[in-house]
């Protein structure tokens, strides 16, 4: 009789375990069915980050010390999809890694709350709780680290929570376990704080002579599975692939965000309501927090008359198998370090989602099978999954994305020779990835670039600015980057004082694109074949994409001046000019040496400056400003497509100055004419001269 009540119990521990399971396989199938038609197709900031590196560069450039096995894995996937004939990109492999990672996680979470707990009822809305939270689901359909660094941490809440003593082989997977997830994210080693508390617990309930040497064994185990899993590839990364050498240099690469000073701050009313943001759209977007109280009156009920659990019988219930203390340490943990670090970003809570979903279960574990609390809850994460499958549509629609039409409308009143200048990172990824523009800057970037210091990021920007304008192409300037934000200018150090002295050599040639709302202000300078066109250079406060050579003391006041050497010369930028169109070049300058000889070159498309393709003429015996007209309808060369100007100004200097005002144009066409005369009204003091030819 007591057989057969044993091998009864059996049969119905190992169906119980079979039903489980296949429970757990349904849980997979319906979640990846979930995310696979919602996987985003507008990205963050970061997933296109990863993206773009992933398909540009050598997998040995792809360690991130934030993440350091994400940038491999992406190689790893681009290189699977391509062998098997997928040759659109990463994104789409690497959102189905994530896809799957997050619908095994919750898979995994479902068998773990069932083990913990005894209980699959209440296992069923936790882990669906888990799995349509809004984070949860967003990052399972998104290119980005925290999925896969989750699926890790599911598998240490499995073995942390497993209702068994602990085993040398148990601290052992939980260590590889541990590892997988710093790879994946390094704040992961918070994890360690729950992990040795329970290592206490095991220490304390094993405190015997031989049983505490066995304990204290299993947790060397963990402890040199962890740093093996974790050293091991952070030193390839350092000593073989970055060639570091000195400790300062590794230390740098892995702190490398924590000293931006970007991060973390002191508690504020501000903060805190950054955490209640962050916190109740991790959740649900939206109603995140009125489904946190809504839960947690589910829960009170569940406490209430509907409880199994008489009172005096707490400690032996089945619905108090879980060990509380290691959870509430891990959400402390985590919940401490990243209210301080970036308290609104969910991407950082997805790390709390799992402990908190089994702390749920655990409570809802009180009420009796199949009760109304436990309905009511899957009740309520229906109304969540619902909710939050409008929202990440609406935040996955391409058509609908700011960002994706701000690049569009860019690259449409563009050439891919144009720079671009724009607030922030973003844009410099979704320029290159949806629109092939590759010529652009943030005003983010030169910023981290030079360390925060406005005066290198000036120079960067100024710098960016003459190489494009140079080469004859235009520039396009977000009102952003000309007006940043507050919140810019704080971090940095900066006034709004110091970026207009910075743009105001442009301010003078800028012109508003007239974006359509919604869409930002930016502001354009023109290209140099636009500008020849319209008015010509006024030298005032920038060269306009002239260079001078063999030249000393140059300067912009009142015009360009500067000390010509031997055989100085003025270079334009590239030009495309059509020689029938312009009938004459007008040069206004002063000339303070005694050389008297000037020469004007001009180039056809093969770009050649030679003597045959020039005019020479003589100065006027003034060191007043002079305006000469360089008639060139019957000069040798002058034909086709003009690509430069060289105007030398004198033969040879004298450490006389030399001040240039204006080049322009004189137009063929009545409108030409008509847009050469208003900007002629800019100075007041034109004289025109015949040239004299040499």
């Amino acid at each position: 009789m007591v057989q057969h009540l044993v091998d009864r119990s059996i049969r119905m521990v190992f169906a119980h375990l079979r039903r489980n399971r296949l429970i757990a396989a349904a849980i997979f199938t319906a979640l990846l069915l979930l995310y696979l038609p919602t996987l985003t197709r507008v990205h963050t900031f970061d997933a296109l980050s990863y993206v773009t590196s992933v398909e540009r560069k050598p997998w040995t450039e792809l360690f991130h010390p934030h993440h350091l096995a994400y940038g491999p894995l992406g190689s790893l996937m681009l290189t699977l999809s391509r062998a098997l004939g997928y040759d659109n990109g990463a994104a789409l492999p690497m959102q189905l890694v994530n896809a799957v990672a997050g619908a095994l996680g919750a898979a995994l979470f479902y068998l773990t709350v069932c083990a913990a707990t005894g209980r699959d009822d209440v296992a069923l809305p936790a882990t669906l709780l888990l799995g349509v939270a809004y984070a949860y689901w967003y990052y399972a359909i998104e290119i980005e680290v925290y999925t896969l660094a989750t699926f890790f941490l599911i598998v240490c809440l499995a073995l942390m929570t497993r209702p068994t003593p602990w085993t040398a082989r148990r601290c052992l997977a939980l260590g590889i376990a541990q590892g997988g997830a710093v790879l994946f994210h390094q704040t992961n080693v918070l994890l360690c704080a729950p992990i040795v508390l329970s290592a206490l617990s095991d220490l304390r309930t094993a405190w015997k002579p031989g049983s505490a040497r066995a304990a204290v064994g299993r947790w060397s185990g963990y402890a040199v599975a962890l740093a093996l899993i974790v050293a091991m590839p952070y030193l390839y990364a350092m000593l073989v692939v970055s060639n570091f050498r000195a400790p300062a240099e590794m230390l740098a690469w892995l702190t490398e965000y924590a000293r931006t000073g970007w991060w973390g701050g002191p508690l504020t009313v501000a903060t805190i309501a950054d955490l209640g943001a962050g916190l109740s759209d991790t959740l649900a977007q939206p109603g995140g927090g009125w489904f946190y109280l809504a839960l947690g009156g589910v829960v009170a009920w569940a406490w209430g008359r509907h409880s199994q659990i008489p009172t005096g019988e707490q400690d032996d219930a089945q619905g108090n198998r879980v060990a509380l203390t290691p959870l509430i340490a891990w959400l402390a943990t985590y919940g401490a370090f990243f209210a301080w670090w970036e308290p609104d970003n969910i991407e950082f809570w997805i790390a709390s989602l799992p402990p908190a979903c089994l702390v749920f279960a655990a409570a809802l574990a009180r009420a009796r099978w199949w009760s109304a609390p436990v309905w009511t809850s899957l009740a309520i994460v229906g109304v969540i999954a619902w909710g939050n499958y409008g929202s990440i549509v609406r935040r996955g629609d391409p058509s609908t994305d700011l960002q994706r039409l701000i690049a569009r409308e860019l690259a449409a009143r563009s050439t891919p020779a144009d720079l671009l200048i724009v607030p922030d990172g973003l844009q410099e990824l979704y320029l290159p990835y949806y629109e092939r523009r590759e010529n652009f800057l943030s005003l983010n970037q030169a910023l981290f670039d030079s360390g925060g210091s406005w005066d290198d990021a000036c120079a960067t920007i100024r710098s960016r600015i003459a190489t494009a304008q140079r080469a004859g192409a235009a520039v396009l300037i977000a009102d952003e980057a000309l007006h940043p934000p507050p919140r810019v200018l704080n971090r940095h150090g900066i006034a709004q004082a110091q970026v207009d002295g910075c743009f105001a050599p442009y301010h003078a040639t800028l012109v508003d694109l007239a974006l359509a709302e919604p869409l930002p202000s930016y502001r354009r300078l023109p290209s140099a074949t636009e500008t020849a066109l319209a008015g010509g250079w006024v030298f005032e406060r920038d060269a306009m994409g002239w260079q001078a050579f063999n030249v000393a003391g140059e300067r912009l006041d009142g015009g360009w001046r500067f000390r010509p050497g031997i055989d100085p010369a003025l270079l334009s930028p590239l030009l495309n000019l059509d020689a029938r169109e312009v009938t004459a070049i007008e040069i206004r300058m002063a000339n303070g040496t005694r050389a008297r000889d000037a020469q004007l070159f001009y180039a056809g498309i093969d770009g050649a400056l030679t003597e045959e393709y020039s005019v020479r003429w003589q100065l006027a015996e003034t060191a007043e400003a002079v305006t000469y007209v360089i008639d060139l309808r019957e000069a040798s060369g002058w034909h086709g497509i003009i690509t430069r100007l060289r105007f030398d100004p004198v033969g040879m200097g004298d450490d006389g100055e030399i001040r240039v005002e204006w080049v322009r144009l004189r137009l063929a066409t009545p409108s030409g004419k008509q847009a050469l005369a208003s900007v002629g009204r800019l100075s007041s003091t034109l004289s025109i001269c015949a040239a004299h030819a040499a």
